[in-house]
Order: C-alpha cells, then structure tokens, then sequence
C-alpha cells in the first residue's frame, strides 16, 4: 500500500519541505493572474517578483484553483490520498478536489478530502500531523478521524486588503475602512470565514494582542507557524514574543508562496496553531 499528501500551493509548502519515507508529499498549484500574465504557484516562483509585478500592474488581478482533473491524476498517484485545501469558502480547490476524489473512487483510490478552513500554517499543520499518525502506525481510517477531531486555528494582521476585497474574500466596508484611517485590524478564520477580531490602530499593538488572543481560542498551541510576506524581521520579533508568553511552544517561519503573497500582500502575517 502506497500512501500521500496532497495540499494545494495555499498550503506555502514546497514538497521538499516535508520530504519523509512514509508517504509521498505533492502540491497542486493555484495560478495568479495579472492582466494577460499566468504566475504558477510552483516551487518555480519567485514571491518576490510576483510582489513587484502587483505593485506596478493597473491591470485587473485574480486567481484560479486547480482542476479536477489536476487532482485527478494527483490522486491516481497513491493507494491512499490525504489531500488538504483551502477553505471552500476562499475558493474553489474544495470542491475540485472532491469532483476528482468522487471519479478515481471508482477505480478502487483510497481519497480524503479535508477543508483546512484556513490557509497557510494550518494546512501544514495538518499534513505534519498526518505524517505522525502514519509513523505510529495508525490506519487511514484512524488518521482521517484524528484529523477530523482536531481543531485549527488562525489569526492574521495585514498590512494591504486591496486584493481580498477586489476578490470578495473580504468585506468591502471592512477592507476600505481598515485602508483609509490606517487600521490594523485582528481578523481570524472563523469556520472557513474572515472574521473580524479587533480593530487597532497600529501593527505594533495588533500583534501583541494577535499574541494575547491566542488562549480565547482554546487551542494549545504546543504548534505555531508564522507565516510571513517579505516582513521576516517582524515575524521572528513576533516568534520570540509567543515563545516568551507560552512556554515550551515549538515556533516556525514560513514565507509565503504565491497565493498566500498575494492575498496577504507585503508585510502581512498569519499564525496558525492547535
């Protein structure tokens, strides 16, 4: 029996990263489009380039999700498939990826689709426990519970919501308020959702109560990832904050990928936990 990973590339995890010999990892790529101009987000990318494309393009910027039929022949890849996506209410991976998990049935694949309800941190969070499951020896089946059983949570602090909101990801009134009196607002992913936290005024005081927030949630956050776009000072600032607050809290930096850098924009950051 042959077991994988399968996340998509909202996921800021190049496969290499959790290169392991239980299973195979694989990332399904989103592409980012500005104007006429395809970005896939592979290991190719480069999100710095990507950030100096948005800054100068006037023209009309979106994302498209991965085909069924990308997933498809992911899946066909491995007896046994966890894959894990975005939220299904940020895009439409979710539910390419069940099309898919729904057709390869059929041909005896063994497929677990799960909805992050999140992005970034949360999805790796998920994969690496996944990975310590099939180390304990623990059946699909049991894995597929466990993970389900586990909650995930994610706060985030952004710096710019034009492409949230030009998207519909974000409220529109949220976003232009937060834009025009230079709020930085504690938002999270609430059931899948973005949710607003609280309203602040400065990034300073956003991340610090980002940091004050994270025991509301009842999470244990024994696990943190950082996920930072082009900002690794303050996000390694904010590392040593969580670490000095909680104890015996394993942190890790993460750079955004593409969608994520594109979404979050410059200077934004996302921490994901237990």
């Amino acid at each position: 029996m042959t077991y994988q990973i399968v996340l998509d590339s909202a996921s800021d995890i190049l496969a290499s990263e959790l290169d392991n010999d239980l299973c195979q990892v694989k990332i399904a790529p989103l592409v980012i489009k500005i104007g006429h101009a395809d970005f896939v987000d592979d290991e190719n990318l480069d999100p710095k380039k990507l950030l100096e494309e948005m800054s100068l393009s006037k023209e009309k910027q979106t994302t498209s999700c991965p085909s069924p039929d990308t997933f498809i022949n992911l899946f066909k890849e491995a007896d046994y498939t966890f894959c894990i996506t975005i939220s299904q209410k940020l895009s439409g991976t979710y539910n390419a990826a069940l099309l898919a998990r729904d057709i390869v049935k059929n041909d005896g694949y063994n497929v677990e689709v799960f909805d992050s309800k999140a992005v970034a941190g949360v999805e790796r969070l998920m994969a690496l426990d996944i990975l310590k499951y099939l180390k304990e020896g623990l059946s699909f089946a049991d894995i597929v519970a466990k993970i389900k059983e586990t909650k995930y949570e994610l706060l985030f602090v952004l710096s710019s919501f034009d492409n949230l909101v030009k998207n519909g990801r974000m409220n529109k009134f949220t976003g232009i308020v937060a834009s025009l009196f230079s709020i930085r607002p504690l938002f999270c992913a609430c059931d899948g959702e973005i949710t607003l936290v609280k309203k602040i005024r400065t990034i300073t005081k956003a991340l610090d109560s980002l940091v004050d927030e994270m025991p509301n949630l009842k999470a244990t956050f024994s696990d943190v990832v950082i996920t930072y776009c082009d900002n690794y000072d303050i996000a390694n600032n904010l590392a040593l904050k969580i670490k000095n607050k909680y104890k015996d809290v394993n942190v890790t930096l993460s750079p955004t990928r593409g969608l994520t850098t594109f979404y979050a924009n410059k200077g934004g950051i996302i921490v994901s936990f237990r």
